[in-house]
């Protein structure tokens, strides 16, 4: 055990006292800066966390982001979001406007044609009136075919613009466990000046480089007011405790005494407590 003890302070060892105080402040130096640091990693690596939630729409709250922790990947990430999101909106507001998918329309457009352009029998020729149906309803299918047509550029904007934002998030992805290895490795190295830290201080303590500080005597006013159950103070009570203070109360306190035990009659009384009962005396006759 001793071994070890002097081991762990064999640099240390010759050196004046006021040299390991400056270690020691150096030390906490560097322990807080790391502190600084590893909170700093945390904000980022939280930020980019959420930025990759808001992005697949797990969630949809975008983060909040000061000067300090601001990102180009990450401010990029986030425009190309609302540029997406402002896409997709023209995407539905053009599907609820049509109401009917684009491949469906040219599926039913076909249909119309072929029944336009077919040759019947002569039993089943079409009426005037079916003609002019098919007619209108081919007609209306064609404006709404052209209208698909006229905002195809809609979709591949947005396809495009989905493409861009998936890329960086992946840019953001691989930032963020970039940071999670720089955490692993502040805190590693907080861990190892914390531990350096505690050793020299312990070498401070153990060669006791800081001025110790007298404990003055206790006051025989401090036994009365402890005898009479009165609260002492800390120091009150550790002045006791460094000269012996207790120990005396504790020789010149009295014994207390027994408390006074009631003798109990073991036998048991035969008689009742009640007087005898008197019989009457009948009347001679």
């Amino acid at each position: 055990m001793s071994k070890k003890s002097s081991s762990l302070f064999a640099d240390l060892e010759g050196r004046d006292n006021a040299d390991v105080e400056a270690m020691y402040e150096r030390a906490l130096n560097r322990l807080s800066a790391l502190e600084e640091e590893l909170v700093d990693l945390h904000m980022k690596k939280k930020i980019h966390s959420e930025t990759i939630k808001y992005a697949v729409n797990k969630s949809s709250d975008p983060p909040v982001i000061d000067e300090r922790h601001s990102d180009d990947v990450i401010s990029l990430a986030l425009e190309q979001k609302h540029e997406f999101d402002a896409a997709l909106e023209v995407r539905d507001a053009l599907v609820n406007k049509l109401l009917v998918p684009r491949h469906k329309v040219a599926h039913t457009l076909c249909e119309f044609h072929a029944n336009l352009t077919t040759p019947s029998a002569s039993n089943e020729l079409p009426s005037l009136a079916t003609e002019i149906e098919y007619f209108s309803r081919f007609f209306e299918l064609q404006s709404m075919l052209r209208c698909y047509d006229d905002q195809k550029h809609v979709f591949s904007q947005l396809f495009g613009l989905r493409e861009n934002l998936l890329e960086t998030i992946k840019s953001v992805n691989n930032n963020d466990r970039r940071l999670s290895q720089l955490i692993k490795q502040t805190r590693a190295s907080s861990k190892e000046q914390r531990t350096e830290a505690g050793r020299l201080k312990a070498f401070l303590e153990k060669n006791n480089a800081s001025p110790v500080v007298p404990v003055p005597p206790p006051t025989p006013e401090m036994g009365e007011r402890l005898l009479a159950g009165e609260a002492l103070s800390m120091e009150e009570f550790a002045s006791m405790l460094e000269h012996g203070g207790l120990k005396e109360l504790s020789t010149s306190a009295p014994a207390p005494s027994t408390p006074r035990q009631r003798n109990k009659n073991t036998m048991r009384r035969s008689q009742p407590l009640r007087g005898e009962r008197q019989r009457s005396k009948r009347p001679s006759e």
